[in-house]
């Protein structure tokens, strides 16, 4: 066993406490390289210890504890590490069992959870390069994969290990797509082999074929919402933790556009059957879909702007202005844009959805279709083409003699509730964006808060909104006041 002191205050072997060492000598070969009862399967702990200390191939390097650096200053050494494996000059012949282990000299116990934390956001970036990272503590919470009750990764002193990736590997990594998908590129083979298969023992097999159809999940729940791969997909690019929290945003977002997108869409084919009603029931739910978006703000807003600083560089060009899901959105409700689209033109998969959502009938142009039907609106506007006064006078004649009855009416309302919190989504998006970066460019080539400004003026639905500057003043003919009153009627009904 080599031994290596690669602190900032480097001392040598012999200067070291040797308690330090001789703990870790002794969790070596007295735990990691025997048996263990509790370990719920036959051989060593760990079955690469014992042979990489006879061959010399295991080297324990100590560094100074950055105190101050908390779990990302782990990380950052986790990751000189990883550089510092890959170019070491393992005894030839050994390099599958050659480990790395990496001790941190003067770390308060208390600290110890922070290299749990480390390891979590490095082991990614291990796995992809065909490595593994492991940490170990006196309190670690790794258990055995073998035996849940077993806590296999407790070390007498706070250290982590790098090593090759292995095939029993399977065992960390099938619950996981993205490290999974690492791992099926190396041992694949050995697994589509019917004659290699048959010699590897059945639970890496089982585990194997689970993660290779996804058909890991432990629960109903899990299996139905596929929770496992939906949790697998958060990737920030630095170990900043306010990145994490951004990216969570930016991905919940995109969820509540589609959920906002089907509510639209279920709306709009409801109004090619004339069902009114049906229409403004799934619009209220995207109302309240769009409430939530206007949420997420809120959440964006405890980032401070050095906090953002720290990793807007990482974004590069991506911007949400190439949020598909929110274009096709747009469309949906009629604002469309053939330039808008053409951003997506080249996306695979992406590019006929937008495509469809930009040619096909909006929201906004069945609601006028069924105004037409229904005799208040004069001239046909399937072609898409309309009168914007007739339109406008149409829907305030809707306001006007209808009333709360009607499901043209009602209809009116649903759909303002829809426009009304776009708008209000978009205005706190400005807000938000102006307090964060304040007139800085914004990413994807967009102008910033001047671009947002403009945008947050836009109103969907126009005629509806400017309906409101026609009616007349004062109590519409359907407000009664009394028994005739539909308002009061619909009351008593409830009463």
């Amino acid at each position: 066993m080599m031994i290596q002191n690669t602190g900032r205050d480097p001392v040598s072997p012999a200067d070291e406490p040797s308690d330090d060492l001789q703990d870790i000598r002794t969790w070596f070969t007295e735990f990691l390289s025997r048996p263990h009862p509790d370990l719920g399967r036959e051989g060593s702990v760990c079955p690469f210890v014992e042979p990489a200390l006879r061959a010399g191939s295991l080297t324990l390097e100590i560094i100074d504890y950055d105190t101050a650096g908390g779990w990302t200053g782990i990380a950052d050494a986790m990751r000189r590490q990883l550089d510092s494996y890959a170019g070491h000059g393992w005894p030839e012949g050994k390099e599958s069992i050659s480990s790395l282990v990496t001790a941190l000299r003067d770390m308060p116990g208390h600290h110890w959870p922070l290299l749990d934390e480390a390891q979590r956001r490095v082991k990614g970036e291990a796995v992809h390069r065909g490595l593994m990272i492991g940490q170990f503590h006196p309190r670690c919470p790794e258990p055995s994969a073998w035996n849940a009750s077993f806590a296999v990764s407790r070390a007498p002193r706070p250290l982590f290990a790098i090593r090759r990736m292995a095939l029993h590997d399977i065992l960390f990594l099938h619950d996981d797509p993205g490290l999974f998908a690492a791992y099926d590129r190396r041992f694949g083979d050995q697994y589509s082999d019917a004659r290699s298969a048959a010699h590897l023992p059945r639970r890496f097999v089982q585990l194997h074929e689970a993660a290779r159809t996804r058909g890991s999940a432990k629960t109903e729940y899990i299996d139905y919402q596929s929770i496992d791969i939906l949790l697998s997909l958060q990737h920030p690019r630095t170990g900043h933790p306010a990145e994490m929290t951004f990216y969570l945003i930016g991905q919940a977002k995109e969820l509540l556009f589609k959920l906002v997108y089907e509510e639209v869409s279920a709306a709009r084919l409801s109004l090619v059957v004339d069902q009114a009603d049906e229409a403004s029931w799934n619009l209220h739910r995207a109302a309240a879909g769009l409430g939530l978006l206007a949420r997420t703000w809120d959440v964006l807003a405890t980032i401070s702007p050095a906090e953002f600083d720290a990793f807007r560089e990482q974004l590069g060009s991506a911007s949400g202005i190439d949020s598909y899901m929110y274009r096709m959105l747009e469309f949906s409700l009629g604002r469309k844009s053939e330039a808008m689209a053409r951003r997506h033109a080249d996306v695979g998969g992406v590019a006929e959805s937008v495509h469809r959502a930009l040619y096909r009938s909006s929201l906004y142009d069945e609601a006028l279709g069924l105004l037409h039907r229904r005799g208040v609106l004069p001239g046909d506007t399937s072609d898409g083409a309309r009168d914007a006064d007739a339109v406008r006078r149409a829907w305030a004649r809707v306001y006007q003699e209808h009333g709360p009855a009607s499901d043209l009416f009602r209809l009116g309302e649903t759909l303002m509730d829809v426009a009304h919190a776009f708008g209000r989504w978009r205005s706190l998006h400005l807000l938000l964006v102006e307090r964060t970066i304040g007139n800085k460019p914004g990413t994807g080539g967009t102008t910033g808060v001047d671009w947002l400004r403009r945008s947050a003026e836009h109103r969907f639905f126009p005629e509806l909104w400017e309906a409101r500057s026609v009616l007349p003043t004062g109590a519409p003919p359907w407000w009664g006041g009394g028994a005739g009153n539909p308002l009061h009627t619909r009351r008593e009904a409830t009463a």
